[in-house]
């Protein structure tokens, strides 16, 4: 198993807008690699580079964790179809990982990671085919911060404010990223 699910149900950052992430009430800052074509072994590279000191207390929201892929809407039947057949490489590893982890079809909420490296090359080939829009949500309640996943090759990276978590996060991303503050 790759994920589980967790008891919380909502959002835990008071401060975050999950509706429009530029009105958090949050520091923001965008991390970009220089991945040229190598965008998914990028990410996975500046996930582990930059939040491996703290990915025990990283957990992954999503308001839909079922919806996330495009194909699972079926547009003739006007209905979801959760089933992996007949889905893109990505969509089918995505909902059989859900599938295996007991994920109900209905489930919103966060999840931990038990398998980061497979859920990253699960979830980032996803964002970067397309075949999820947008990234979920991974979060530190503890530390006060958000990330997610952009299909160029970047993150954004929301804080409500400074912290040595924080700080060791940016200088650890100016080592080998350009960081865009906003």
């Amino acid at each position: 198993m790759i994920i589980n699910t967790l008891p919380l149900l909502y959002f835990p950052l008071p401060w975050a807008n999950l509706e429009y992430y530029p009105d958090s009430k949050a520091f923001r800052r965008e991390i970009y690699t220089h991945a040229d074509g190598h965008e998914m072994e990028e990410l996975a590279m500046l996930f582990h580079h930059l939040f491996g000191p703290l990915k025990d207390k990283i957990n992954i929201y999503a308001p839909s964790w079922w919806d996330l892929c495009l194909d699972t809407w079926n547009t003739q039947l006007n209905v979801y179809d959760y089933s992996p057949e007949g889905k893109s490489p990505e969509t089918a590893a995505y909902l059989t990982m859900l599938a295996d982890a007991n994920i109900p079809s209905d489930y919103s909420g966060s999840v931990r990671c038990l398998g980061w490296d497979e859920f990253l090359n699960i979830i980032l080939r996803c964002i970067i085919s397309h075949a999820a829009p947008y990234s979920p949500v991974f979060y530190s309640e503890e530390d006060q911060l958000f990330f997610y996943f952009h299909h160029t090759g970047s993150i954004g990276f929301y804080y409500e404010k400074e912290s040595d978590v924080v700080e060791g996060i940016l200088e650890r991303a100016a080592e080998r990223y350009e960081i865009v503050s906003h």
